[in-house]
């Protein structure tokens, strides 16, 4: 304390008081920050979709392990090959024997006959079915399945000449007729093979000795053997999802009827006149030899046999007995989209913080792109108890409640909760449109994504984004 003049005491000055510090701040992210976050969530979102996609495919693998239990006990997809005449016979080659002349070995070149088969196809070929499909089921799965009667009739007129093989060298004798069905596990009867006039002979299971390209063979009546060999037999199968028949006729006629309502026809032909009705099918194919792929003829001294009959089946046509949807299948083309309803979703929120001054934080995000890929999975579940569009309306619904509920708590107004509850219920039934219609799919989906840029092109045509940015810069909200 310090005296002043006149020994009076001054009085002590007061403490300076610091002025008080501003409120802290609550820093908005910028614009480009913001908008980093969301793309950086939607990318890590991925994760669980593909987690998904692994379950999906798991469920797959089941799938074709109890389908392969039921087609492994009644059989398989069905490809029937045939009649082709198999006719033995000799020719000339010239072969090299060690000889002893005057004491010497030497080589000289001798003629001999080695053996060899000739193949001949029909000149003409009628195949005449009924299918009778069912579906089968195994644990939560099924598989179609279907038993059929064919009628085979035609004629054979084997041309030796045109073959280039001497016909005293033919062995009639040893000739047999080969008949192919791919999995023998489902022939049920094949009757015996006749030619007119001839004797009927029953089919034999086919070796090495038979020529073993096609599984099944039957002697032909040496009475019988001529220029024109008419035949007609029958055969009773068993098989799943698919029947084809190999044009192996130089004209080939072919016709199948069926109750299955929803046949998909496969193979290198497509039926010449078909009848598609709920009750069922009818479908008729008429080939020639012109654009097989295969001649009329062969022999096993020149050509493999192994690549004629790969040329065969490749040239065969037929009907698949699908299932009308695939649940499996619609999931996983579900998935294909889902990083569009993520971008779609986030983006309308974004505008709402945008237009409406809305803090949304990312965490917010990040539950609504939860419920998003929940989706996927909720539809995965269900289409395996329920049919496909029920099921993906149950998932469409639960999802659509489940984001609507959760954003208008931080939307602050109705009007804003149905717009978002609007907006993904007509995404969901958009996407189920795009999925049924799979021919129209691109063109659905490029309709869609233009009409979505120009609705947030119009939204947003009156914004400033250089002022939006400085304004949130400086309207920083103080912290409660």
């Amino acid at each position: 304390m310090e005296q002043g003049q006149g020994g009076a005491m001054n009085p002590p000055e007061p403490p300076v008081i610091p002025p008080p510090l501003p409120p802290p701040v609550r820093r908005r992210p910028s614009i480009v920050l913001k908008v980093l976050i969301i793309g950086a969530l939607i990318l890590l979102l991925h994760i669980p979709i593909y987690l998904e996609h692994d379950v999906l495919t798991e469920r797959q693998r089941y799938q074709r392990q109890a389908v392969g239990e039921i087609t492994g006990i009644w059989g398989g997809s069905q490809l029937v090959i045939g009649p082709v005449l198999a006719v033995p016979y000799a020719f000339k080659t010239q072969v090299v024997r060690s000889r002893v002349v005057n004491g010497r070995a030497v080589q000289v070149e001798e003629t001999d006959f080695a053996a060899a088969t000739a193949h001949f196809l029909p000149e003409t070929l009628a195949v005449e079915g009924k299918v009778d499909p069912e579906v089968r089921h195994r644990g939560i799965y099924d598989a179609v399945v279907y038993s059929t009667k064919l009628s085979l009739t035609g004629h054979l007129l084997p041309d030796f000449v045109a073959a280039g093989i001497d016909a005293d060298r033919i062995d009639w004798e040893k000739a047999y007729v080969l008949f192919g069905v791919s999995d023998l596990r489902g022939v049920r009867s094949v009757a015996p093979f006749q030619v007119a006039g001839g004797k009927a002979s029953p089919f034999e299971p086919a070796d090495s000795a038979t020529g073993g390209f096609l599984p099944l063979f039957a002697r032909i009546d040496t009475a019988a053997a001529g220029v024109r060999l008419e035949f007609a037999f029958e055969t009773t199968l068993q098989g799943s999802e698919r029947l084809q028949i190999a044009p192996v006729g130089k004209t080939t006629n072919v016709k199948i009827s069926s109750t299955w309502a929803d046949p998909s026809f496969c193979g290198a032909y497509l039926p010449a006149s078909r009848v598609v009705a709920p009750d069922g099918f009818r479908a008729e194919w008429q080939t020639a030899h012109f654009s097989r792929g295969f001649p009329q003829s062969w022999t096993s001294r020149l050509t493999n046999q192994q690549e004629m009959s790969q040329k065969i089946n490749a040239a065969s046509f037929g009907v698949t007995f699908a299932q009308p949807m695939d649940g499996y299948r619609l999931v996983e083309r579900a998935e294909k989209y889902a990083l569009l309803i993520l971008v779609l979703v986030f983006a309308v929120f974004f505008l709402f913080e945008i237009t409406a001054a809305l803090p949304i934080h990312p965490f917010q995000y990040g539950l609504v792109g939860a419920a998003l890929c929940l989706f996927f999975l909720g539809f995965l579940s269900l289409t395996e108890f329920w049919a496909t569009g029920r099921a993906y309306g149950a998932a469409a619904a639960v999802c659509t409640v489940l984001v609507s509920l959760y954003a208008w708590s931080f939307l602050r107004t109705g009007r804003r909760t149905l717009i978002i509850a609007g907006g993904l219920g007509a995404t969901y039934g958009y996407l189920y449109f795009v999925l049924q219609s799979q021919d129209y799919a691109l063109v659905a989906g490029t309709i869609a994504l233009f009409a979505v840029l120009a609705l947030v092109m119009f939204c947003t045509r009156r914004i400033n984004w250089y002022d939006l940015e400085l304004s949130r810069a400086a309207n920083a909200e103080p912290a409660k």
